[in-house]
């Protein structure tokens, strides 16, 4: 089965920029209001995609097979930062949920969405890097070509 974390693990950090521009344009006044579903769609957006994202490199990695160590160690640093980026994506997301819903410490929940979504961009770009390291540098998942023994 070819491996679907390659094209879902970009969906991350497509999101959160695009939750980043609308947070931006919601902060004009006139706007805030008629932004209000797109908010709720990006910040579901981003914790549905870290939640695949995360899921299909688990499913990338069970076929793996025997590694170096530096690559076992990379790769295990890489799915201990992923396990974070959903965490903090599940906690940004009811931080936002409760946030407008709030009736008492709105700001204070406010404060922790944007401390989160803050920590989201740090966290996507950190493990896209790691990533980016596992292919480039240690050859995760690129398929070697295979060498004929045939002479000619």
């Amino acid at each position: 089965m070819p491996s679907l974390h390659p094209p879902c693990s970009g969906m991350p950090l497509a999101f959160i920029a695009l939750l980043v521009v609308v947070e931006l344009l919601s902060l004009i006044r006139r706007w805030r209001d008629s932004l209000v579903l797109t908010r709720l769609v990006a910040v579901c957006a981003l914790a549905a995609s870290v939640t695949l994202s995360f899921l299909s490199g688990y499913q990338a990695s069970s076929s793996l097979g025997d590694l170096p160590l530096d690559t076992q160690a990379a790769l295990s640093e890489h799915h201990a930062y992923g396990r974070l980026l959903i965490i903090n994506a599940s906690a940004m997301l009811v931080f936002f949920l409760v946030a407008g819903r709030a009736v008492h410490a709105k700001g204070t929940m406010w404060g922790l969405y944007y401390t989160a979504m803050i920590l989201q961009i740090i966290l996507t770009l950190l493990v896209g890097s790691m990533g980016g390291d596992l292919v480039f540098s240690h050859a995760v998942g690129v398929k070697q070509p295979h060498h004929s023994n045939a002479t000619q």
